[in-house]
Order: C-alpha cells, then sequence, then structure tokens
C-alpha cells in the first residue's frame, strides 16, 4: 500500500480543471460593423435596390430638363438692323460718313468739270486754228496728265472713304461690345447673339429679345457722354 502510495506521488501532476469560456461581445460588435461596412459599399458600388431606381430616373430627369431650362434662358438676342437705326452713336456716325463722302465726291465732280471745259476748249482752239501744232501737242500732254491725277484722286478718295468706314464700324463695334460686358455683369447671359433677317438666326423667340433696353441703355450713355 505504501509502494502503491508512493508511485503514485512519483511524477503525479496536478490536473487543473477548464472551464468553459464566455463569449466576447466586443469582438461579435466588430464582426457586425464589418458585415454592415461591406454592405454599404456593395449598395455604393453596385446600384441601390431596385425600388429605389424608378427615384433615381424621376431626379436625373429632372436635373436634365434644369439643365436645359439654364441654357435657354443664359440666351439673348439684339435685333441688328434697329441697334444700327436707332442706336444715336451709330446715327452719328453714318451722318459724318455721309457728309464727308458728298464733301469728297462734289470736290472730285468740280474737278472732272473743269476738266471737261478744258478738254472743249482745246478742241476748239485747234478748230479755229489759235494754237500752233507745237502747242497743241503741249496741251494735249498737259490734258493726259490732268486725266491722270484726276483718275488717281478717285481712287485716294475711295481708299480714304473706305478706311474712314472701317474705323466708324470698329468704334460702333467697340462701344457695343464693351456696353454689353458691362450690362452682362448683372444678367449673366451666356450668349447674345445679333439677329439680322436673312442673317444666320432663321427664327428668334422675343421672349429674348433684349434690344428695346440695350438701345435706352446705350443712348442714355451717349447723351451723358456728349453733354
Amino acid at each position: 500500500m505504501a509502494e502503491d502510495q508512493k508511485s503514485t506521488g512519483q511524477g503525479h501532476i496536478p490536473v487543473v480543471p477548464v472551464e468553459p469560456r464566455g463569449f466576447n461581445k466586443g469582438m461579435i460588435i466588430n464582426i457586425v460593423l464589418f458585415i454592415g461596412l461591406i454592405a454599404l459599399y456593395a449598395i455604393h458600388f453596385f446600384g441601390q435596390p431596385d425600388e429605389e431606381a424608378p427615384m433615381d430616373e424621376v431626379y436625373q430627369e429632372a436635373l436634365v430638363e434644369q439643365k436645359i431650362d439654364d441654357a435657354v434662358h443664359a440666351i439673348a438676342y439684339i435685333d441688328s438692323e434697329s441697334l444700327m437705326e436707332d442706336y444715336m452713336l451709330a446715327i452719328q456716325l453714318q451722318a459724318d460718313f455721309e457728309a464727308e463722302q458728298r464733301r469728297l465726291e462734289n470736290d472730285l465732280d468740280r474737278r472732272q468739270r473743269n476738266f471737261q471745259l478744258d478738254i472743249e476748249r482745246f478742241q476748239r482752239d485747234i478748230q479755229e486754228g489759235l494754237i500752233s501744232v507745237e502747242q497743241a501737242q503741249i496741251q494735249e500732254q498737259e490734258l493726259m496728265q490732268k486725266q491722270q491725277d484726276l483718275m488717281q484722286l478717285n481712287e485716294t478718295y475711295r481708299e480714304r472713304l473706305s478706311r474712314k468706314e472701317f474705323e466708324m464700324n470698329n468704334e460702333l463695334l467697340d462701344s457695343i461690345r464693351g456696353f454689353l460686358e458691362r450690362y452682362n455683369r448683372d444678367k449673366g447671359y451666356d450668349f447674345i447673339l445679333g439677329y439680322a433677317r436673312g442673317g444666320g438666326i432663321l427664327y428668334a423667340s422675343e421672349a429674348h429679345d433684349i434690344t428695346s433696353e440695350v438701345l435706352a441703355q446705350l443712348n442714355k450713355e451717349y447723351e451723358e457722354s456728349t453733354r
């Protein structure tokens, strides 16, 4: 018995009872949150459920309609013919041009009449034998030179009028463009078009016509600048 106890006492390892571990609540919560995050990513990248699709389509259609409406209201036009007829600066510039044109035409007409009188006198002197052959040759050369001078003067006057018209148009366009830049700071149009009968725009709704408003303000500024 003693030997049995001795043999049992050697190498005896006490056994520690193992208790079952409880559930780790923190780990479970983390797992649930992770699964929920995966679900959110799936919804975001792969689309909403089918029942929400009609709402998205309605929103997209409304957005497109709004963009179209905004684009339409960002366009206005001005009647170019009315602008040229009623803008005081255009009227004044046109009057100045026509006055210069008449002055040059009258000067050229006067010179041509004098030249015609010289030719008639020359022909009469020859017929009546009032000048010699040498004198006739000299006068003929002088008349030919006067004719060349008149042709050159006519070309010079045409170029002068063309240059004046070009400068007049630039002054007018600069005035209108400068005004529209100031005018559009409050209006916010993307396009302000020039409408003219027979031009590139075949139809324009009167709802987008700003001619009267622009003309009134243009003439007001012109009157103030000429005081």
